[in-house]
């Protein structure tokens, strides 16, 4: 009777391991990521301390993180606009340009509803709003 038992929750038990697995896929992208995001403010760190904030308007800086894993960074400044792809180990953000040269790496965070979203590295804090 027990190894009757032990056999019907034997797939069950691998089922939910799986599924497990699936969802805490280390590179799948936060559904909340997806969009255009406007660049609120931009902190530059000095050993780890804040040094200085310039405040931007709407629009003129952007990312648009797409569902593809592809990135486009664009500016009203001199109309520049960047491009390349990204990928997510948790909550590190790695990105890369088109060439697949390295373009910066963050520690993100979604808040606020999904509506603020952080970037930080040793050098810079981003803060941004859905567009």
């Amino acid at each position: 009777m027990a190894a009757k038992a032990y056999l019907f929750l034997c797939p069950r038990i691998l089922v939910c391991f799986l599924a497990a697995i699936a969802v805490a896929d280390p590179g799948k992208i936060p559904p909340g990521l997806i969009g255009t995001w406007n660049y609120e403010s931009l902190t530059a760190l000095k050993n780890g301390k804040p040094f200085g904030t310039a405040h931007l308007k709407p629009g003129q800086i952007s990312t648009t993180f797409n569902a593809d894993g592809t990135w486009v960074v664009r500016t009203t400044v001199g109309t520049h606009e960047l491009n390349g792809s990204y990928e997510i180990q948790g909550q590190d953000l790695d990105m890369k340009f088109s060439d697949g040269k390295p373009y910066n790496h963050f520690r993100f965070s979604i808040e606020h509803d999904g509506k603020m979203l952080t970037l930080k590295n040793k050098n810079e804090v981003i803060t941004a709003s859905r567009e």
